[in-house]
């Protein structure tokens, strides 16, 4: 099974006709000229987006595409006939991207040569709702309860390997698309799991739901997870507006977690919705939230102006600077984006230290502060945390770390 949302194809638009060499040779015109008329001009290649269609499958047979050569001229300053055009039509949320950029040399003499490129094509599916969360969550079975689609249910990990879109109704005239995509895993926004190709079907999205799975051991790490693998791969997508979804209300250790993850994320100011999708209770709320966001996001669109002045942007963790302190052997990393996600994390799990220091490596404070000269020994301070530098082959960096606190801790290695 495939999902035909890349693809790539060769387009050239038509070469130009050529001119023609003749003069003018007429009773009673001794001084004819010359008479020749020019080459037509070759056809052009087009992309038009198509309404009906919703993947890239015709694109599978069919990669070649070339515009009709323009007509040669002809005596009597007959320029010849343009060149027939060719549409390629798409479907809607296609990105076109230039593959190769060389192109084929024009010869003005006889009629210049159209261009010609191979095109990758990539098809971001047109939602106005995503569903994203860890795999087996639950987001499939929240989709069908919420629309007429059918995806495939089972409980086990990466049920859905293909996006699935459906349609919820509220009354005749308010609806909304919602697209349930695979689960993320660690690490997705460098392509591991199903990484990249399903990520960026989230950019097209006006909100999100986000579906956590209440009976996992550590909803909460599991939460921050997704959203850091979003911010990684787009701090666009991690700004959309969202609604979270406690699901599996169903089973006994959901229904001890939420009322410990219900404080702790009300604590951050992120409001969140209890559900079992199964059983289908409060699902209707979830929607309808997620409805209200979209709605409001709507209005905020209409709003903006041709510079995109946007009201507040949370600061990228890929965004910082280092400074060095060579009396104490001390180096300052310094961005809003790291010490929000210090202040974000809770520290309480296991998890947290590896799940950091992933961090660290994937937004490159690794690499500059190697490249800086950092030492065995040397200490390390990222808001308020602090840790130790250590150069041991078979660690990513840091040794140990502390929290506000003089006493070190012993740093997971990450693997």
């Amino acid at each position: 099974m495939r999902c035909f949302d890349r693809a790539k194809i060769f387009a050239k638009a038509g070469d130009g006709g050529n001119g023609v060499v003749a003069m003018r040779r007429e009773k009673f015109v001794p001084l004819g000229g010359p008479s020749g008329g020019d080459g037509g001009r070759g056809g052009n290649v087009y992309m038009e987006v198509d309404g009906s269609m919703n993947s890239l499958l015709p694109f599978r047979n069919s990669v070649h595409f070339r515009a009709g050569r323009g007509d040669h001229g002809r005596g009597q300053s007959q320029n010849g006939a343009k060149g027939e055009d060719v549409v390629i039509k798409v479907a809607p949320g296609t990105v076109v991207r230039e593959a190769g950029k060389e192109e084929v040399p024009r010869i003005a003499e006889n009629g210049a040569e159209g261009p010609e490129m191979w095109l990758e094509l990539e098809l971001k599916l047109v939602a106005d709702i995503g569903i994203v969360g860890a795999p087996n969550a639950g987001k499939s079975t929240l989709l069908s309860v919420i629309s007429a689609a059918q995806p495939t249910i089972a409980n086990y990990p990466f049920t859905t390997l293909l996006p699935n879109l459906g349609v919820v109704s509220f009354d005749y005239d308010s609806t909304m698309v919602v697209a349930d995509l695979p689960g993320l895993l660690e690490g997705a926004h460098r392509g591991f799991g199903l990484g990249h190709e399903f990520l960026r079907h989230t950019e097209r999205c006006s909100a999100l739901i986000h579906v956590v799975d209440g009976s996992s051991q550590q909803p909460e790490f599991e939460f921050d997870a997704v959203r850091l693998e979003l911010e990684l791969f787009s701090p666009e997508i991690a700004e959309k507006p969202y609604v979270v979804a406690f699901n599996k209300m169903d089973l006994p250790d959901a229904y001890e977690n939420w009322p410990s993850f219900k404080e702790s994320l009300e604590a951050r100011g992120i409001e969140v919705f209890c559900m079992s999708a199964v059983k289908r209770e409060g699902t209707h709320e979830v929607s309808s939230a997620a409805y209200q966001l979209l709605r409001e996001n709507k209005v905020a669109e209409d709003k903006l102006t041709a510079e995109m002045v946007r009201k507040q942007q949370t600061a990228s963790i890929n965004e910082f600077e280092i400074t060095h302190d060579s009396t104490t052997n001390t180096w300052h990393v310094v961005g809003s984006g790291l010490q929000r996600f210090v202040q974000m994390t809770n520290w309480r799990y296991v998890d947290s230290g590896r799940r950091f220091q992933h961090v660290l490596e994937a937004c490159g404070v690794n690499k500059s502060l190697i490249k800086l000269g950092v030492k065995e020994g040397d200490t390390v301070i990222v808001g308020d945390m602090e840790m130790i530098w250590h150069d041991a082959a078979d660690t990513s960096g840091f040794s140990n770390f502390r929290k506000g606190s003089t006493e070190t801790t012993k740093w997971p290695q990450w693997k």
